[in-house]
């Protein structure tokens, strides 16, 4: 996820300080272009070609500017969502990866198996699963808080199933 936190900062600056490259974001092909990548990477992600690290980075990120793209036309001039939901995607994937992702290798043996009831718990909710959840509500913005809480929920998956990984690489 740290490509993630980095555009999700990256796309908060930008949107705080007025860029003019702002402008461009908006464009049709820009953020299609994005919805594509994403889609591509969720291909690549499902297909089992690319990794659960990359994968999982890329599609985070590709959606995150398609969804800018994409709604911040549809919105109201100054509409708080733009500056808030990216500083939230930066803290929520920075505490996955640095509070689980990083430690999960000095996890003891309860914090394993905990680990392993809730990626049985939550089995039928996968990764590809969720991600193809977020580019469906990338398609609703009427229902504005769908697309962070289907971001939020992938980003939450997705940090469990790393940490399965690493922790069945041990």
């Amino acid at each position: 996820m740290p490509v993630f936190i980095a555009s999700s900062l990256i796309l908060t600056t930008l949107i705080e300080t007025q860029n003019p490259v702002l402008p461009f974001l908006n464009l049709e092909a820009f953020w299609m272009s994005a919805a594509l990548i994403a889609a591509i990477f969720l291909l690549g992600g499902c297909s089992k070609r690319l990794s659960g690290a990359v994968w999982h980075d890329g599609f985070a990120c590709a959606c995150l500017w398609a969804w800018y793209g994409y709604w911040k036309p549809l919105f109201s001039e100054g509409s708080p969502q733009f500056s808030v939901f990216p500083v939230y995607f930066a803290l929520l994937a920075a505490w996955m990866l640095f509070g689980f992702i990083n430690r999960s290798p000095r996890f003891d043996w309860e914090s394993q198996e905990t680990f392993r009831y809730f990626e049985t718990y939550l089995s039928r909710a996968t990764p590809c699963t969720l991600a193809a959840l977020v580019l469906v509500c990338l398609t609703l913005p009427e229902h504005y808080l769908s697309f962070p809480l289907a971001m939020t929920f992938f980003v939450i998956r997705s940090a469990f199933q790393r940490c399965i990984e690493i922790i069945d690489r041990l």
